[in-house]
């Protein structure tokens, strides 16, 4: 998918534990995650994350709906994506594209 192959965030298939909930050593299955990318290489850098930034990985909005638009464009030429499911796909990407390359990483909402 076009979340997948055109990435905002680090996405896991999987969640640690809090303590309080007993086990903290085992894995959450099936409660993926989401670890956003820093909006820019400056926010990046204050919270010392090696990851690209959104900015750093697409010059602009247009430059990464584009990359959407082709990926979900392949899934439909192989049968895995219906024509019909592409505007709904690009609106998501967009959707999330706003609210990520906006979004303050955590350490820094905290004053780290």
């Amino acid at each position: 998918m076009p979340d997948i192959s055109v990435p905002l965030a680090t996405y896991t298939g999987w969640n640690g534990r809090h303590p309080e909930m007993g086990a903290p050593d085992q894995l959450m299955g099936l409660m993926g995650a989401t670890l956003p990318f820093a909006p820019t290489q400056s926010a990046r850098e204050a919270v010392g994350d090696l990851r690209l930034s959104i900015a750093e990985r697409y010059p602009s909005k247009a430059d990464y709906l584009d990359r959407v638009t082709k990926a979900a464009q392949a899934l439909v030429a192989e049968g895995y994506l219906l024509e019909d499911d592409v505007q709904t796909v690009l609106e998501q990407a967009s959707h999330r594209y706003d609210l990520l390359s906006s979004h303050v990483p955590a350490a820094q909402a905290v004053g780290g």
